[in-house]
């Protein structure tokens, strides 16, 4: 009996020494990448197919583990410090489609998954630093000063116009030619003048024009002023067109990516151009002659500018015509300077909205 007893022991001590060496119960030698899981839920029969839902990957490192994650395999990496994810860190679930097989995922693949999962981009929304050069000051300087020449030039196309003198010779009230020509007569000839202010021709182009009986419209005195009246208002389209190519090509500049734009320029220009025209428009209201008289001096020589009230460019262009003009051109330079005003605030709230976020982000 004794030695049955001794034997039962011996076998149950050897069982035991044999379980403790059984590799697939030993936990330390366990390697999660390459040994196969155990599912642990429920068995099925062999005639059931395989499931092909979503596993839930949750690594086991998590300090706040998914509720479903006690059903579900757990992975940790192996030669990983389990300790080394943030306390505050919150675990991620990664669906990863099952074909009936057990998914395994290795440290490196879950650490790239959870990092995309996790990341936080700290510039969203996306705001650009705005960035100020000194040909943006330059530039800003250049929109600035060039408004103006190019409003007036514009101005002065318009009212040097053959629709603006048609409609100065055709409307009511325009005072008549008491020497003898008609509505038609002065568009005929007047629209002769307009030409020549804006063709290649020289002089010659109205010393050439002649009445029915033969006799020129315009006597040397007059050819010689509007000679100087073209040349004056050649600079003008000159410095407007130089101006307007500058703008162009410091807006172009400006407006790259985290330019500073514009519309600063811009504004700048139609602010100036409307303190311009309003001083003007003060000046003349106060005293028409002396503003008439007083242009005329700057610009041209004494002597070549005063004609009779019988001279064909008195006839065609009277005091009136002169008053009409100022004002029509005028009122579209302020207009067109008003209209850029309210388009340099073109995506205003945009940019608000952009300089509000980066505050917040840098907060």
């Amino acid at each position: 009996m004794s030695s049955g007893s001794g034997s039962a022991a011996e076998k149950q001590s050897r069982s035991s020494l044999e379980a403790a060496n059984d590799p697939s119960t030993d936990t330390e030698a366990f390697d999660p990448i390459t040994d196969p899981i155990a599912e642990e839920g429920p068995k099925h029969s062999a005639d059931a197919k395989p499931s092909t839902g979503p596993v839930r990957v949750t690594p086991a490192h998590s300090s706040n583990p998914h509720p479903a994650a006690s059903a579900t395999p757990a992975y940790a990496g192996h030669g990983a410090d389990s300790t080394s994810a943030p306390d505050a860190e919150v675990a991620r679930t990664r669906e990863v489609p099952s074909d009936g097989r057990t998914a395994v995922m290795s440290e490196a693949e879950w650490a790239a998954v959870t990092k995309a999962a996790t990341e936080r981009d700290t510039h969203e929304p996306e705001v650009p630093e705005r960035r100020r050069s000194a040909l943006d000051v330059i530039g800003t300087i250049w929109i600035m000063l060039a408004t103006p020449f190019i409003l007036l030039a514009l101005a002065v196309r318009f009212v040097a116009s053959g629709l603006f003198l048609k409609f100065e010779y055709f409307r009511p009230g325009f005072p008549a030619d008491q020497f003898g020509f008609g509505e038609a007569d002065r568009e005929h000839y007047g629209t002769y003048v307009i030409d020549y202010l804006h063709n290649l021709d020289s002089r010659r182009y109205l010393a050439d024009v002649i009445m029915p009986n033969g006799e020129p419209i315009f006597i040397s005195e007059e050819l010689n002023h509007m000679a100087d009246v073209k040349g004056l208002i050649s600079l003008l389209y000159l410095v407007a067109l130089i101006g307007l190519i500058g703008a162009i090509l410091f807006g172009l500049y400006m407006c790259r990516r985290n330019g500073m734009g514009i519309h600063t320029g811009v504004r700048l220009g139609s602010i100036f151009s409307i303190i311009f025209m309003a001083a003007i428009a003060v000046v003349a209201v106060l005293g028409w002659d002396s503003f008439f008289r007083g242009f005329h001096s700057i610009f041209f020589k004494d002597g070549t500018w005063e004609f009779y009230s019988d001279d064909s460019l008195i006839r065609l262009f009277p005091p009136q015509f002169w008053v009409d003009a100022g004002i029509g051109g005028g009122g579209l330079f302020v207009l067109l300077a008003i209209v850029l005003f309210c388009l340099s605030f073109a995506g205003h709230k945009k940019r608000r909205a952009r300089r509000k976020a980066l505050r917040d982000a840098e907060a």
